[in-house]
């Protein structure tokens, strides 16, 4: 191979990239010339030459290029091409004369290659196909006493919620289901700016989700569509009405839904959430840190009346995420909103990839983020491809900090989404984060403004205190918030409305008083005659849940309260409010 035939068009436009080679090109060599030492260039004969060797491992290793889309990565015949022109002494053209010297020796071990989870608007009928009939071969979804109603009650008396691990523990999930179905899970991605347009085919569920009939791959045979007829616990919906899973009667009827505009347009609140949510720069807060402001060494003065500016409130995402995790739930319901039934619903395991996708794009966001690493996330071992419902040996199972990491380091990736997402947190490299930097190290830890008294002469201790006199003015801006929040065993909905609210309709087009919705997905029955098991994963009631309230801050100035109407979503019935303060967490404040 030469320069001028081979090489240089492999940078300036990738034959392997879909959409527009020669813009990925250019865009590879602007990153190049702005990133790289000396400014140098991907387009440079010179240049490349030079740096060949470090170019040919980092392509390899998928360092380079950074990229959100699997498909950037140089595949095989590529890298073979740039390793043989290195090898073959650089020839510019095919008029040279080079003299061969081994530069890069043959690579040893294949390369490690990515299931990719691709969104299942982008699937052709024949791909879908492929997943479909894993579940019904494999997974038998339409059968009673097959792996599907296994994964079922796996989810429904194991999963963590509440918690740090929620998110990590359904990455282990997916994990496990994908080890048994051998088939990367394809996302349903409910945060495209299209799937808040009620006139878009990327609204509501997608219609996969509905068709009656798929044609197997295998022996061309029309079977029913697994995606549609998936049995629910034990044949028996959660809402008593069929032996299949059922989803909310809006979404299943469609467009043609008299209510279908309202029940779409519910989906802009949630992507204000989770836009909310991303932009958070911690994922939890320790224990230990989950009670504390400012420190109080840096608080020297104190009244009966201290300035809310002193202890200062702070987003996790973890929280956050989770509730706009539950919102979507009782939005797809009945089954998906009550836990005992949700992964019974092939739904589920479409919306949580998606919901992984977007934990990983915050994690990777962030890497210097810290977690509980060695919590386990039972039952699964084997880095979430095995399971294990009885071992006493608490290190063997799969770990937080197994999970909390680039799934690229699991083992799979995730393809770009058909329409886009509302948002996309900064990539470490638009950080600007090129190294982290480790923490810890020391032997005591100092609060600033602690006095220490030494034997240096003249020394002298700087109190970086925070005087209530010269605190600066804070912004008040209103949230609404549930603390104390907790497991409950039924499912319900709790619509916020203002002070003075003449309707109490949550209507996000039509009622300007609705501040939001927040949805507590239910533990549920459990098994029948069994009840819950594994009851003590709940966490204690001490989760909490938020919903800005900017636009209503004159109001909640003048009157600090609001009214609510929770809903119970298995009966539909309105709880009173004597009931609905008896259970954790439903009791807002301003």
């Amino acid at each position: 191979p030469t320069w001028e035939d081979d090489v240089l068009p492999l940078i300036t436009s990738p034959n392997w990239v879909k959409g527009d080679p020669a813009k990925k090109g250019a865009g590879w060599i602007k990153a190049m010339k702005y990133w790289g030492a000396n400014h140098w260039s991907l387009d440079s004969y010179d240049d490349v030459k030079q740096r060949v060797v470090s170019i040919y491992r980092h392509l390899r290793s998928e360092s380079m290029p950074v990229t959100d889309d699997p498909q950037d990565y140089w595949p095989e015949t590529a890298l073979e091409v740039l390793r043989n022109w290195a090898n073959g002494g650089f020839p510019k053209a095919k008029s040279d004369i080079p003299v061969p010297k081994m530069i890069i020796p043959k690579p040893v071990e294949p390369r490690k290659t990515y299931k990719v989870r691709e969104d299942i608007m982008s699937l052709s009928k024949a791909r879908l196909a492929e997943y479909q009939a894993k579940l019904d071969d494999v997974l038998k979804v339409g059968v009673l006493g097959s792996r599907w109603q296994e994964l079922g009650l796996l989810h429904a008396e194991w999963c963590l919620h509440y918690q740090e691990a929620t998110f990590l523990w359904h990455r282990a999930f997916l994990r496990y289901v994908e080890q048994l179905i051998d088939f990367p899970i394809p996302y349903w991605n409910g945060y495209s700016v299209a799937s808040a347009d009620p006139d878009s085919p990327h609204a509501g569920i997608p219609p996969c989700f509905f068709e009656e009939t798929y044609v197997h791959p295998k022996d061309g045979s029309i079977r029913p569509n697994p995606l549609k007829y998936a049995l629910s616990l034990d044949g028996k919906s959660a809402d008593g009405t069929s032996q299949y899973v059922t989803r909310d009667k809006i979404l299943a009827e469609g467009p043609s839904s008299a209510k279908w505009t309202n029940k779409i347009c519910m989906m802009k609140l949630y992507h204000e959430q989770i836009t909310n949510a991303l932009k958070q720069s911690t994922f939890t807060s320790s224990e230990t840190e989950e009670h504390f402001g400012i420190p109080w060494a840096n608080i020297p003065t104190f009244s009966e009346n201290q300035p809310d500016g002193l202890y200062p409130h702070r987003f996790d995402f973890d929280g956050l995420f989770e509730q706009v995790h539950d919102n979507f739930h009782g939005w797809t319901g009945p089954d998906m909103a009550d836990n005992t039934y949700t992964a019974f619903d092939p739904i589920f395991l479409s919306y949580h990839a998606n919901m992984d996708r977007l934990a990983g794009m915050f994690i990777e966001s962030h890497p210097e983020n810290h977690f509980t690493a060695n919590f386990p996330l039972q039952p699964f071992i084997d880095n979430g491809t095995n399971l294990s419902y009885d071992d006493p040996r608490r290190w063997i199972y799969t770990t937080i900090g197994d999970m909390a990491k680039d799934t690229r380091a699991l083992g799979y990736m995730y393809g770009m989404p058909v329409s886009p997402d509302v948002y996309r947190p900064p990539s470490i490299v638009e950080r600007r984060v090129r190294n982290l930097r480790p923490s810890g190290g020391r032997a005591i830890y100092i609060p600033k403004g602690a006095g220490i008294s030494g034997g240096c002469d003249n020394a002298t201790s700087t109190t970086n205190g925070v005087k209530t006199s010269s605190a600066e003015a804070v912004v008040k801006v209103p949230f609404v918030v549930f603390t104390d929040v907790g497991c409950t065993a039924s499912s319900y909905r709790i619509d916020v409305f203002a002070p003075k609210a003449q309707s109490m309709t949550p209507d996000v087009l039509e009622n300007p008083d609705f501040i939001g919705q927040i949805t507590r997905v239910g533990m549920g029955p459990g098994r029948a005659g069994v009840g819950l098991r594994n009851s003590g994963r709940c966490r204690k009631p001490a989760a909490s849940r938020v919903l800005n309230a900017e636009r209503f801050a004159d109001q909640l100035a003048a009157e600090e309260r609001v009214q609510v109407v929770v809903t119970d979503l298995q009966d539909g019935k309105q709880l009173t409010e004597e009931d609905y303060k008896k259970l954790p967490g439903f009791e807002p404040k301003i």
